[in-house]
């Protein structure tokens, strides 16, 4: 008897796990995942369409055309009607008679599949009508696609390499740290769709694969997909150099080294379809001046100005994003706000003024819109980041119940901003051996040198014949440097 009842036991509660998941609930109540990415894809839809033809074959094909243009936009590519009304498909000799199997070779995979509804041939003409319902592939886009399409032109140069120091930077090197920098900023911004023209080959080499024979015939509706941008963003460095200035001095033979340079970058975006000029920004950065000195040393090198190059240009997309997208409160739970930018955007600790919109301002002669009103608020301070949205506290004075997503904005940023760690110019340091060298023999002050405490005192120059300080200090041959 307790045989039978453990096994009764182990039935139900079989049983009873069957209908739970693996943490406990019922299967269907209160379950949650995370939605799958959304990168587009080809499906099958059915669609119903008529054709007329001279024959039961050049019916069917017009009907197919008209299904598959109707869903893609292109109508079938390869099939045609001869003089006599037969079909001519490439590969097949004689006439080619379309049925729900053969379909799928002829059409190149763009048909599935096709069932008739019903036809009719014209007892005075001859000429068939006929309905069908179609099965074709349609390639889905994502739904990134709706957001304004943008690619990055290569950066412009002026020369095909930039003298760094005692080093050389080329201008394919840094095209490519501008262009990274742009691509992965607005990226991530998710505020546009970002067509990258670096891995065009490489697409292009993965698109032709569709054609191949043992390739699945529904792969043919990814081709013809390929969008084209609304937006160009175009970089031109017009200054880059931080260049080695060398003199020799005629008393000694020694060398004075001077190191000087900076970098002026312009980024113009325009509208591809108008070529209208939409907006031109230019950032500038000078590199640290090093002094004339036998002791003068390179304190810029080329990660150095790679990073400049990055710090600009995220200055730039900083500002190209907040123009377009200002960062908006998308969700308000008393205090607590959700903001619609992410880290590249906003800070931990940064404070914000806050704004509420009112009613959009019109140009009365040119009808075009000013912008809206705003009315200070308060603040938002921002608490967390991730990568697409952050969360902030809001302080100041509004009435929670009037909120509506987008209807409050962030102003200026009212705390001081610290500096990023990558825009530090780190500066290598000196030898052991040299840094003493130079504490021993680099002048105290612009007039006098330490002497050794055993050394002969220098004779004095007369004052009358000793010569006035020059603005280059390369024209001084004393080596006070």
């Amino acid at each position: 008897m307790a045989g039978k009842l453990s096994i009764a036991m182990v039935m139900l509660i079989a049983l009873t796990l069957s209908g739970c998941d693996k943490f406990g609930g019922k299967k269907g109540e209160g379950e949650f995942s995370k939605s799958m990415p959304d990168f587009g894809g080809v499906k099958v839809v059915e669609v119903v369409a008529e054709g007329v033809g001279p024959t039961r074959n050049a019916a069917i094909l017009d009907a197919l055309n008209l299904a598959v243009q109707q869903t893609n936009g292109t109508p079938v590519v390869g099939i045609s009607v001869n003089s006599n009304g037969s079909l001519a498909v490439p590969g097949y000799d004689g006439d080619f008679g379309l049925t729900n199997t053969s379909v799928v070779s002829a059409t190149q995979g763009a048909v599935q599949g096709f069932e008739i509804l019903s036809e009719k041939e014209a007892a005075d003409t001859g000429t068939w009508r006929l309905k069908l319902k179609a099965k074709v592939n349609k390639y889905s886009a994502s739904a990134s696609t709706n957001l304004p399409k943008i690619a990055i032109a290569r950066p412009r140069t002026h020369e095909a390499s930039y003298v760094i120091g005692d080093e050389t930077l080329s201008a394919n090197a840094a095209s490519q740290s501008i262009g990274a920098a742009i691509n992965g900023s607005l990226s991530k911004s998710n505020r546009f769709f970002v067509i990258n023209r670096a891995f065009d080959s490489d697409i292009a080499d993965e698109l032709s694969k569709i054609n191949d024979p043992s390739t699945n015939p529904g792969e043919l509706a990814k081709l013809g997909q390929r969008l084209t941008a609304d937006i160009l963003v175009l970089p031109e460095i017009n200054r880059l150099s931080y260049k080695k200035s060398t003199r020799v001095l005629r008393n000694s033979g020694r060398e004075l080294n001077a190191y000087g340079g900076g970098m002026e970058v312009t980024f113009n975006v325009i509208n591809v379809p108008t070529g209208q000029l939409i907006m031109t920004e230019q950032f500038k950065v000078n590199f640290p001046n090093t002094p004339p000195s036998v002791y003068g040393k390179q304190q810029i090198g080329l990660e150095n100005v790679q990073a400049s190059l990055a710090i600009l240009t995220s200055q730039f997309t900083q500002k190209f994003i907040l123009k377009n997208f200002p960062v908006s409160v998308i969700k308000m739970n008393g205090t607590a706000v959700v903001l619609s930018q992410g880290q590249d955007i906003l800070q931990v600790g940064a404070i914000y003024n806050a704004v509420s919109l009112g009613e959009d301002i019109v140009d009365p002669q040119t009808g075009q819109s000013l912008g809206r009103e705003e009315m200070a608020i308060g603040t938002v301070t921002i608490t967390k980041t991730s990568e697409k949205m952050s969360m902030g506290q809001f302080r100041g004075n509004y009435d929670a119940r009037q909120f509506k997503p987008g209807i409050i904005q962030l102003a200026d940023r009212i705390d001081t901003p610290a500096a990023p760690a990558s825009a530090t110019v780190q500066v290598p340091a000196q030898p052991a051996a040299v840094a003493a060298r130079a504490a021993v023999a680099k002048p105290a002050t612009g007039a006098q040198t330490v002497k050794s405490a055993t050394a002969p005192a220098a004779p004095k120059r007369p004052a009358a014949t000793k010569p006035a300080k020059s603005k280059d200090p390369f024209d001084d041959d004393s080596e006070d440097f």
